[in-house]
């Protein structure tokens, strides 16, 4: 990490503004909690990855379990006060998991603008706080460590007295969190790259597993590899590895199938950097070339993607919305063109939209779906993320889709960062090939080698 920094890219400074940013949003006799997530266990004593809840990392950079953290604002005339509540260290502790930051080392690098205190004394310290002020509103969503919301349960029980249930502190939070300051955009951008470099060397090498008999977990395994060795730490999701008719099932996650050289590959996956998402999906040939029933659908997704991809703009009118409206109308006419259309049937629209079920794209950052509590109407604004990713999913045995179409299933999503007024949309992903073209090029060299670039 560079200097001043409490997580790599992202400095003291950023953290502090993001608290005063929410402190600003609380209204006055308030008291927001955000719990750490859950500790989940594949078994008696053995965890799975822990994963930190988005808004407490958002506004502190704090990875560990067992913390809280607490922004209590007691009015106008006094200042916010913070306070993060952590595991005090443990030498025994310590030589089983490894050593953590403690009481001070959380003050001194997490909260050096508030107070740190052992976990335990959650309830001891809120109740000093609000002593003189059992009429304060709560924000609070319950849902993280078990005990962490059990020793919270007295604050809670003097709500539901008076009748005054707690509100989420979320929507406050995921309002900050939608646009993306410098440092978070540059993230973004190298988990974006990191994956593109990840995604060029599966694409390249898939072909020759197709011919060897592999397995589309085999591709999963060769995508995460690529990843860490990139530098990222976790995927941002697990991968979606489809090959031929299973790439019509939208959230595929078996990854077990056979690769067949004759189909096409549906890849949706992303890296996760230093806490930030990428979130891309290519589709391709295993033969390496697309056939012509392949190509003009593919080239159909392409064209919408391209459009969309476009239409973001900042000008105060356009949102995720308007673009799904837009991608559907432009997925309807290149499927007229196509002819897997009529424009005259009566049932033509409601065909499309079973052909293109999902949403053009989502908020992306800190989670894959992120800001899930930001309307998708809410109007597009620079430094905001999206994913942008129409897609076309023909089931095998579709009677209503022409022959030549069913068992196919194409998505081609990007991410992109909305630019101010009159500049055109960053397309973060633009580093994995989309173009026919690029793609058989890429695939026509293939000599099972893993490129790494």
């Amino acid at each position: 990490m560079a200097e001043g920094e409490v997580t790599p890219g992202i400095a003291a400074s950023e953290y502090a503004e993001r608290r005063a940013a929410l402190a600003a949003l609380l209204p006055d006799r308030s008291v927001a909690l955000f719990a750490c997530a859950p500790l989940s266990y594949m078994s008696h004593d053995v965890p799975f990855p822990f994963h930190q809840d988005v808004d407490l990392l958002y506004l502190c950079g704090f990875q560990e379990h067992a913390s809280l953290l607490a922004c209590v604002k007691p009015g106008p005339s006094a200042a916010p006060r913070w306070h993060l509540f952590v595991k005090p260290t443990c030498p025994n502790k310590a030589l089983w998991d490894g050593p953590t930051a403690g009481v001070d080392g959380a003050r001194r690098h997490f909260l050096p603008d508030g107070e740190a205190h052992d976990v335990a004394r959650v309830g001891d310290v809120l109740r000093r706080e609000l002593r003189v002020d059992d009429q304060a509103a709560v924000f609070y969503e319950a849902g993280g460590d078990p005990a962490l919301h059990q020793a919270l349960q007295p604050l809670l029980s003097t709500c539901a007295a008076r009748g005054a249930a707690p509100c989420s502190p979320r929507p406050l939070v995921q309002s900050l969190r939608l646009k993306k300051s410098p440092a978070e955009q540059e993230l973004m951008r190298r988990a974006a790259r990191l994956s593109a470099r990840s995604f060029g060397a599966v694409m390249h090498g898939s072909q020759h597993a197709a011919r060897r008999g592999l397995s589309e977990a085999a591709v999963a395994a060769h995508f995460e590899f690529e990843c860490r060795l990139n530098g990222a730490e976790r995927l941002a999701y697990p991968s979606v590895v489809a090959g031929g008719e299973n790439a019509t099932v939208l959230h595929y996650m078996h990854n077990d199938a056979a690769l067949e050289p004759d189909t096409m590959l549906l890849m949706d996956a992303g890296a996760s950097l230093h806490g930030y998402a990428s979130d891309i999906t290519r589709t391709w040939p295993l033969s390496g070339r697309f056939s012509a029933a392949q190509r003009d659908l593919y080239e159909a997704v392409l064209d919408v993607n391209q459009r969309v991809i476009a239409a973001c703009r900042a000008d105060g009118a356009t949102s995720l919305n308007s673009l799904h409206r837009y991608s559907v109308q432009c997925t309807f006419d290149n499927l007229v063109a196509l002819g897997v259309l009529r424009r005259d049937d009566p049932h033509a629209l409601a065909r499309c939209q079973r052909w293109y079920p999902h949403a053009i794209g989502h908020w992306l950052g800190l989670d894959v779906h992120d800001t899930p509590a930001v309307s998708s109407n809410v109007p597009l604004e620079p430094a905001m993320v999206v994913t942008v990713e129409p897609g076309l999913y023909f089931g095998v045995d579709d009677a209503d889709a022409p022959a030549w179409c069913r068992g196919i299933g194409i998505r081609i999503e990007d991410d992109v960062l909305v630019a101010p007024p009159g500049e055109a949309a960053e397309v973060l992903s633009r580093d994995v090939p989309k173009e026919p073209g690029e793609v058989e090029r890429l695939m026509a060299c293939d000599d099972g080698r893993v490129v790494v670039s």
